[in-house]
């Protein structure tokens, strides 16, 4: 019998609030992926509390052992009503989020820290909501019964701000989706059509904030052979940088479909990441997982969870960017890139890839 705790159903409530239409971040991500590989588990129930239950992926609805339930979209409500359902027979509440519930839970706890750039870069720290997150982050390591970090990194950089990384603070790689693969689609050419781009550009995947450091490569998009390709970009983090670059030489994608992710990475000639700061970094990863080379910034973090099996360059030095894509026309290395990077992603791939979070849930609810 494949379970977690033989002939009693657990239940687990999950913060799904996440979900919103046309927008699958990264914290999206963690939370599609745990919950498919964990309704596997046939003696687990799962309740997906979300604001809106049409945003929540296809693969979750309809599952047996996956409950969608509806909080309020105020803030302080959706707080007190996630407080409200840990007390209805819950094993075990997971936040995806450096927080908990405002209000309190009455249940085992795991919650998870991605990065703590909000309250540590210069663009973001002195705003005044920082203040209010600073006390949710530490508040949660001090109630917490295990506390997930998606990296070294992201583990240590916690350490440095709050002091402490919680009572039970543990190192987890997120796993990717098994739909990145190296493997062409039949339709794969027609989703490039769909968005109207042709193949072999250099993609980078990211909302275009300040620390994701997109003038980095603005500067050199004239210097290019190739075309390059900012997706998942909003219209207004669009103007902030096309402002600054005038004249830039780029294609910019306000939003890609989930679905049409793998076709545009597998079109890339490679995946740039120029990011000054980072807390895990699935972009870099899912182009990997599809046997695309990759160029990231030379940031501890990044370094970390490529397994150094990517390109780097100076996230300052826009001449580093242009010499280190331009040195995968070198046939010998481009291969040599993408083997690697096939290699370093081949665990962290599929269910299989959530075998240690999930581990730590047996052991929390066992």
């Amino acid at each position: 019998m494949n379970s977690l705790n033989k002939g009693i159903d657990k239940q687990i409530l999950v913060d799904g609030r996440e979900f919103t239409p046309r927008r699958l971040t990264g914290i999206g991500r963690v939370i599609e992926g745990l919950i498919n590989a964990l309704a596997e588990r046939d003696t687990v129930k799962i309740i997906l509390a979300v604001f809106d239950p049409d945003a929540v992926p296809s693969r979750l609805k309809n599952r047996q052992r996956i409950k969608i339930k509806k909080v309020p979209a105020s803030f302080l409500k959706s707080e007190r009503a996630l407080s409200v359902l840990t007390r209805d027979k819950i094993s075990l509440f997971f936040s995806p989020y450096p927080k908990l519930p405002l209000f309190g839970t009455h249940c085992h706890t795991i919650n998870m820290v991605h990065d703590v750039l909000d309250l540590t870069h210069p663009a973001y720290k002195k705003r005044i909501k920082t203040f209010f997150d600073s006390f949710r982050l530490k508040r949660a390591l001090q109630k917490s019964d295990l506390t997930w970090y998606v990296s070294n990194w992201s583990l240590e950089e916690t350490r440095k701000y709050a002091g402490f990384t919680g009572k039970n603070p543990r190192v987890r790689y997120n796993g990717i989706d098994e739909k990145f693969t190296p493997n062409r689609g039949d339709n794969d050419f027609r989703i490039l059509e769909k968005y109207r781009i042709k193949p072999d550009y250099i993609l980078v995947l990211g909302n275009g904030l300040p620390h994701k450091n997109l003038g980095v490569l603005l500067e050199i998009t004239h210097e290019l052979n190739k075309q390059m390709v900012f997706a998942g970009v909003s219209t207004k983090n669009q103007a902030y940088w096309r402002s600054r670059y005038p004249g830039e030489k780029a294609v910019w994608i306000s939003h890609i479909e989930d679905q049409d992710l793998p076709s545009i990475i597998r079109g890339a000639y490679c995946l740039a990441q120029p990011s000054t700061m980072e807390g895990y970094g699935y972009p870099p990863l899912e182009a990997m997982a599809c046997g695309v080379p990759t160029v990231v910034s030379d940031i501890p973090v990044l370094k970390e969870t490529t397994g150094d099996c990517a390109l780097t360059a100076d996230p300052v030095k826009p001449w580093n960017w242009l010499a280190a894509i331009n040195s995968l026309e070198n046939q010998d290395l481009y291969q040599l890139q993408k083997r690697k990077a096939l290699d370093w992603t081949e665990s962290l791939r599929g269910k299989s890839a959530w075998a240690k979070h999930i581990s730590d849930i047996k052991e929390m609810i066992g």
